[in-house]
């Protein structure tokens, strides 16, 4: 009587775990088993069972109802085949067993109605159509760490029929490109999926990030150690910035939420990001960038570039990150510097600084951002599409080239146009210093008012600045 008031009514097990136990074949004792008709689950992962056969005979006989079964890290050879259908599985787990998709193919035409599947660390190299026909109610299916699996096309593609898929890993498979075939406008891939992980692979390209604006139901990517991030954390979050804009419907990247001012950050440096490139009307631009008519509908058409050859890639010879202080307006008045780059986008900026003081900065909270003049003066930052530079770099100076300041021989000047400090000579530069503005263009105070002048050799042309 002591021993049985501890003894668990088999009647009332929903699952057993035998993981790691060593087992070799399932015992034939009827007097346990006719208890466990309700079992849902059933682990024998790592064990040592040897053949399918001996599988299907206890999943007949002992088992009837079961649910979920986990067969991981096991080798077994599919000796014969069952004689029944397991209409009831609903997901099966199949780790690291050592097999390519032609067994699975045959495994699965007795399990109608799997909708998870766990086919990890095998060495897949291919997807047949058979499989995917054998897997027509699939919601979830997992393939990661198939380093062979590598083609997006046809392989992945071929899972784009199934109807009811919402979430696909294919972390560390190999695939370098994402291509989604061409179907006719009736057949949509991938109609359900949601939920898409893809991290270390070999995605390298936009293109692939483009093609996945297609599949309209997505709402999480995650692509991680992929090379299309950069190797500083500059470029990294360009990148991100990048991806997001390209995939109108994602809430999650990296499984980070993404909120509503970095969603509209991203958008519009990736408008002015590709500007160029839009107003010279390049061949293919639409193909290329599927999203960009629809965000300029959305945020308006971005600003058109001034072409200026200092900036061009190779040819600048300045640093393009400014060193910042960001100081938040509250009591404390919280100062924090960085440097970051002169071409960041004033609405992607609004997502950098949100970050920065995230714990004052909450997504609930609305904010603006001024430029700091002097103690007296200051000026909101109200365009989304200007750069930081626009804002920083043109304060109270007003630049001419090409003159001479007595023995040396100056290639430029800068001057104050600060009211109180009007015409005051602020540096030279000399044929060998660095500097990158315009040659011939002067902005002035605040960037407000564009001037062009004729700079003659070794003279100062004036200019009137006009409000």
């Amino acid at each position: 009587k002591q021993y049985s008031d501890y003894v668990l009514d088999l009647s009332s097990l929903i699952r057993i775990d035998l993981s790691c136990q060593w087992v070799n074949e399932f015992d034939d004792n009827h007097q346990i088993y006719k208890n466990l008709n309700q079992i849902k689950e059933l682990n024998i992962r790592q064990n040592l069972i040897t053949n399918w056969s001996q599988l299907w005979i206890i999943l007949e006989t002992y088992f009837p109802r079961l649910e979920i079964i986990n067969v991981s890290n096991s080798r077994m050879k599919l000796d014969l085949n069952p004689s029944n259908e397991f209409i009831f599985l609903k997901e099966f787990i199949l780790i690291d067993t050592d097999n390519d998709c032609d067994l699975y193919e045959n495994i699965f035409k007795y399990f109608p109605n799997l909708i998870n599947i766990h086919l990890d660390l095998n060495r897949l190299s291919f997807i047949s159509e058979i499989f995917v026909e054998r897997i027509k109610n699939l919601t979830n299916l997992s393939l990661s760490d198939n380093p062979t699996l590598i083609h997006w096309d046809p392989f992945i593609n071929r899972l784009g029929i199934l109807k009811h898929l919402q979430e696909l890993i294919i972390n560390n498979c190999g695939i370098e490109t994402i291509k989604l075939i061409n179907q006719d406008d009736s057949i949509e891939l991938f109609p359900s999926l949601k939920y898409l992980y893809m991290s270390d692979n070999k995605i390298c390209l936009y293109s692939s990030i483009n093609e996945l604006s297609r599949i309209k139901s997505l709402m999480s990517f995650s692509i991680l150690r992929n090379p299309i991030y950069g190797l500083n954390q500059i470029e990294n979050e360009t990148a991100k910035q990048m991806i997001i804009a390209r995939l109108p419907n994602l809430t999650h990247l990296n499984r980070v939420s993404i909120s509503r001012d970095e969603r509209r950050g991203a958008e519009i440096d990736y408008l002015q990001s590709y500007a160029q490139d839009y107003f010279d009307k390049k061949l293919d631009f639409i193909n290329e960038h599927r999203q960009y008519q629809l965000l300029i509908e959305k945020h308006g058409e971005p600003l058109k570039p001034i072409v200026n050859q200092q900036s061009k890639k190779g040819l600048c010879i300045r640093s393009d990150l400014l060193r910042i202080i960001f100081e938040f307006g509250d009591e404390n008045e919280t100062k924090i510097e960085k440097k970051i780059p002169s071409s960041m986008t004033i609405a992607k900026l609004k997502t950098f600084v949100r970050r920065l003081f995230s714990s004052q900065l909450t997504n609930d909270i609305q904010f603006n951002l001024f430029v700091v003049i002097d103690k007296k003066h200051k000026e909101l930052i109200s365009n989304d599409y200007q750069d930081i530079q626009f804002y920083l770099g043109n304060y109270y100076r007003l630049y001419a080239v090409s003159g001479r300041l007595r023995q040396s021989r100056a290639m430029g000047f800068t001057f104050s146009v600060h009211p109180e400090s009007f015409g005051q000579l602020i540096t030279t530069w000399e044929p060998n210093d660095k500097f990158g503005d315009p040659h011939d263009l002067a902005l002035s105070v605040n960037g407000r008012s564009l001037y062009v002048g004729e700079i003659r050799p070794n003279r100062i042309d004036s200019f009137n600045v006009l409000n």
